[in-house]
């Protein structure tokens, strides 16, 4: 069993869509200003990150001007940065622009990691060409064989596309290409991975896949509006963004993964309630 001293902290940012230009009009609100606050609110984060990972959606075209942007943006973070491709990120241009992520010798852009002796996990989700996923034969040895090695420490498996269907037509019509494939390879591996994290939605969802705990993220741009109706039509909503931060503390199990939502866009600062002096958690309320 792998314990650590205090408790692992790794940031999510999601979904970031940096663009090549500042349309506004298009995009509805300035994507890469909101990438440079959450930026800046993670590095004032305490106590710090060890990790900040970004699960796909990187960029909004893969222009390479956009992911010029990104990487400027991400430079001023002084911790370790884990990121994957999502739809919008063409292979190519990610691999191009994040030539030291670590990816395997493979055509998915997936890798493998270790922050203190958490084992997180990339695994590319996407299928080249479409906006939804695909997990195929190539990918599964990848994953098997990973989840196959003795690890006696949290582990955290990222992915850009939820592995479930979410109740919102729109973008679950999208599909995923080898579902139930993956499920197949979690549940040939019980307990080797504590949590999924992933993004592509927008919103927070979260969800339980083959026994594993699944948490969707919040984007730092626009929300995928929450619409459960059959046949819903495309909506978006301008809810308030950020990003999460996974807190886990050494050993094994889900209760050590605890997920955090840092809001960005509050414009209002914590404060001291009046009562704090008084109380005592202690004591009958």
């Amino acid at each position: 069993m792998v314990e650590t001293s205090s408790p692992v902290l790794i940031g999510q940012l999601t979904d970031t869509h940096v663009v090549a230009d500042a349309d506004t009009d298009e995009h509805y609100v300035d994507n890469n200003a909101r990438l440079a606050a959450a930026i800046a609110s993670i590095a004032v984060e305490a106590p710090g990150l060890d990790a900040v990972l970004m699960t796909g959606d990187l960029t909004d075209t893969s222009h390479p001007d956009a992911f010029a942007t990104l990487t400027e943006l991400l430079g001023s973070i002084d911790v370790p940065v884990l990121a994957l491709p999502g739809n919008h990120d063409t292979r190519e241009a990610t691999r191009r622009a994040l030539p030291d992520a670590g990816w395997i010798d493979a055509e998915h852009l997936s890798w493998v990691n270790e922050i203190r002796g958490v084992r997180l996990i990339g695994l590319d989700s996407t299928r080249p060409g479409y906006h939804g996923a695909e997990f195929d034969d190539e990918r599964a040895v990848f994953l098997d064989a990973t989840l196959a090695e003795p690890h006696g420490g949290t582990t955290l498996l990222a992915m850009h596309h939820p592995p479930f269907a979410t109740g919102i037509d729109w973008m679950d019509e999208a599909g995923f290409v080898g579902l139930d494939r993956f499920t197949e390879v979690l549940a040939a591996h019980p307990g080797a991975v504590d949590k999924i994290v992933c993004g592509h939605l927008h919103r927070s969802i979260t969800a339980v896949v083959a026994g594993v705990p699944a948490q969707v993220g919040i984007s730092t741009v626009q929300h995928v509006a929450l619409d459960l109706a059959p046949d819903s039509e495309p909506s978006l909503v301008l809810d308030p963004v950020g990003y999460q931060i996974h807190r886990i503390v050494g050993g094994r199990g889900v209760e050590r993964v605890v997920t955090h939502t840092r809001y960005i866009e509050t414009r209002a600062a914590s404060f001291v309630p009046d009562w704090a002096g008084d109380y005592d958690p202690t004591q009958p309320s």
